[in-house]
């Protein structure tokens, strides 16, 4: 499976979900300790730039802008890995959705400031 960015599904990072899911657990109750699990350690994040790195840097995204659009899907990540609400080529079909969007809005802002 791949997109326009002509990025692949990776195999599923099951042992950063697990880990995940333990800080998840020592964190305690409420919607910022999802957000803290999901982020600290960029782990899934550093995870899927070790597949796509290379094709996205060709592309113009950086590892900064790539944490930016990736922050965006925060909740989908959260659904993953400690709800276990979507699988794995869900989350990851809707993370490249999520980039492509991104790449289109920006060239349709930058080709608005040219007229």
């Amino acid at each position: 499976m791949s997109y326009e960015y002509r990025l692949s599904v990776p195999p599923e990072p099951v042992d950063i979900k697990a880990k995940i899911r333990t800080l998840r657990s020592a964190l305690g109750p409420g919607e910022e300790g999802d957000n803290l699990a999901v982020w600290t350690g960029n782990m899934l994040a550093r995870y899927l730039w070790s597949y796509w790195g290379e094709t996205l840097r060709h592309e113009g995204v950086s590892w900064q802008m790539f944490m930016s659009m990736l922050k965006e899907a925060t909740g989908f990540i959260v659904q993953w890995a400690l709800r276990d609400a979507i699988a794995w080529d869900e989350l990851v079909r809707r993370i490249i959705e999520m980039l492509e969007r991104k790449r289109k809005s920006d060239l349709t802002r930058f080709l608005a400031g040219l007229s």
